[in-house]
C-alpha cells in the first residue's frame, strides 16, 4: 500500500529533527568537528538549492548553469576558510567580502563577454529577431541569480557558524531554526485552526496564506526566540555576555523576543518569495529529493531568508 503524504512528510521531518539535533549537539560539544560537519551540510544544501532553482527558472542557458554557480560558491569558500582559519593573522571581513566579490565578478564578467564572442549565438539570435546583447548578458544575469539566491544566503550560515567567541555563532544557529521552524509550525496551526474564511494573504502568489495564520508565525517567532534564550542561559559564559551587552535577564529576554519577532515576519517573507518563484515558473515543489517536503528550498525556503538577518543581529551583539 502506497504512503499517503502526511506520513512521508512526518517520517521526513522526524529524520530532519534528529539529524539537526545531532549536528547541533555536535557543534555545541567538539566545537572544531561540528563547526566542519555544519559547513559541509550547508554547502551540499547550496548545491543541491542551486540546481533546483537552475530547473525552476531555466537558467541552465547561456552559458550559465549549476555547475558554474557550485565552482564560484565551492571557491569563495576554500578561500574563506584560508583566510578565517588558516591564516595567521586572520584576514579582516571587509578584504574576504572583497576577494569573493572578485571572483563572483570573474566568472559573471567571462560568461557574459564570452556570450559576446559567441558568433552560433549570434546567428541564432539574429534568426529568432532577439536582441543579442541582451541575451549575451542574460547569462551572466542568470548565474548571478544562482549565486545570490540561494548562494549567498547559505553562506551566510557558514560565517554564523565560524563566530566562536561568547557562542555567538551557536546562538544564532539556534536562532535561525527555532525562530523559523515554530514560526512555520505555528503559522499552519493558526490557518488550519482559526483560518477557515480568513482574509488571504497573498492569494495570487500562495492562496493557502491567511492573514490569521501570519499571526500565529509571529507568536512562533517570539516564542522560538524566548526557548533559544533560556537554552543559551545554561552556559554562564554566554548568559554572562548577553547580561552585559543588554544590562539585565529581563532586558535579554525582551531584546530576543523583538528578534524573535522580526524572524517570523522575514520567514514569512522568504516563503512568499519561493512561492512566488514557483507560481512564475508553474511549479508545484522545486524538486522531490525531501518526501513529503519537495526540495531543499521548499523546506528551507523561509529559513535562508531568516539567516543573513540573524547574521546581522549576531554581528551588532
Amino acid at each position: 500500500m502506497a504512503m499517503s503524504n502526511f506520513n512521508k512528510r512526518l517520517i521526513t521531518s522526524i529524520c530532519l529533527v534528529v539529524a539537526f539535533a545531532g549536528i547541533f549537539l555536535l557543534r555545541a560539544w567538539v566545537v572544531n568537528v561540528g563547526m566542519y560537519v555544519f559547513d559541509a551540510v550547508a554547502l551540499v544544501a547550496t548545491a543541491i538549492g542551486i540546481w533546483e532553482l537552475c530547473n525552476a527558472k531555466q537558467l541552465n542557458r547561456r552559458g550559465a548553469n549549476a555547475y558554474v554557480a557550485w565552482i564560484v560558491c565551492g571557491l569563495i569558500y576554500f578561500f574563506y576558510i584560508i583566510g578565517a582559519a588558516i591564516l595567521s593573522p586572520h584576514l579582516p571581513w571587509w578584504l574576504q567580502l572583497l576577494v569573493s566579490l572578485m571572483i563572483i565578478g570573474i566568472f559573471v564578467l567571462f560568461i557574459g563577454l564570452s556570450n559576446l564572442l559567441d558568433k552560433k549565438m549570434a546567428k541564432e539570435c539574429a534568426l529568432q529577431k532577439k536582441d543579442f546583447n541582451r541575451e549575451a548578458w542574460g547569462g551572466a544575469w542568470d548565474l548571478l541569480q544562482m549565486i545570490i539566491y540561494p548562494g549567498a544566503l547559505f553562506a551566510c550560515a557558514i560565517i554564523l557558524n565560524h563566530m566562536t567567541e561568547h557562542h555567538l555563532g551557536l546562538l544564532g544557529l539556534l536562532l535561525i531554526v527555532f525562530t523559523s521552524c515554530l514560526s512555520d509550525t505555528l503559522a499552519y496551526t493558526a490557518g488550519m485552526v482559526l483560518g477557515r474564511g480568513a482574509a488571504k494573504m497573498a492569494p495570487k502568489i500562495s492562496p493557502n496564506k491567511t492573514w490569521v495564520g501570519f499571526v500565529g508565525s509571529l507568536f512562533g517567532g517570539v516564542l522560538g526566540a524566548l526557548i533559544v534564550v533560556w537554552i543559551i542561559s545554561a552556559d554562564k559564559v554566554a548568559a554572562d555576555y548577553l547580561i552585559q551587552k543588554f544590562g539585565d535577564a529581563v532586558m535579554v529576554q525582551l531584546c530576543f523576543a523583538i528578534i524573535g519577532l522580526i524572524s517570523a515576519f522575514v520567514t514569512a517573507m522568504g516563503d512568499l518569495f519561493a512561492s512566488y518563484i514557483k507560481r512564475k515558473a508553474n511549479i508545484k515543489d522545486f524538486s522531490h529529493i525531501l518526501p513529503g517536503h519537495g526540495g531543499v528550498l521548499d523546506r528551507f525556503d523561509g529559513i535562508i531568508f531568516n539567516v543573513p538577518f540573524i547574521l546581522l543581529i549576531m554581528g551588532i551583539i
